[in-house]
């Protein structure tokens, strides 16, 4: 895929992200795996992403369509930023998650920030995604790991 880049999300790629995230694939790998209705979605977004709360979502964009998106939400009782990040099932297994976490932690500004990752155990392709990806597990649960990005540098 040609044309890539990572930018800020703007309100009206809502519906883009909801899509991508209904997906079945998405929903299999995700602690929610409910499909949720876009009048829900949509405000959640709205108020998650665009009413000043420490929360920040990146979009992946390719020939002009968003294929894409990784969030980072501030987590207040840990006081780090939990990542989550998602590629269309059409773009999966191209490189286009690394690209996409990449420029997403980069224009998010990591510095002195803590950034954590919780993938099902089941899913180990995420796994193998975060671990490739700087990611080291620094916990575990029964049904889950918990991994923290390793270049986190303290101000």
């Amino acid at each position: 895929m040609e044309n890539i880049k990572v930018r800020k999300v703007k309100r009206e790629d809502s519906k883009r992200i909801w899509e991508i995230r209904n997906h079945p694939l998405a929903r299999q790998n995700s602690n929610n795996q409910e499909e949720t209705p876009f009048a829900k979605h949509n405000q959640w977004f709205e108020n998650k992403y665009f009413r000043g709360g420490d929360n920040h979502c990146f979009v992946l964009e390719g020939e002009g369509e968003v294929v894409g998106y990784c969030r980072f939400d501030f987590d207040s009782d840990n006081y780090n930023y939990v990542v989550s990040i998602a590629v269309d099932a059409d773009y999966q297994g191209i490189g286009l998650g690394k690209a996409l976490l990449s420029e997403a932690l980069e224009a998010f500004g990591v510095r002195g920030k803590e950034v954590v990752a919780q993938t099902l155990k089941n899913n180990i392709l995420s796994g193998k995604f975060f671990k490739k990806n700087n990611f080291k597990i620094f916990k575990e649960d029964d049904n889950s790991y918990y991994f923290k990005y390793k270049n986190r540098l303290v101000v």
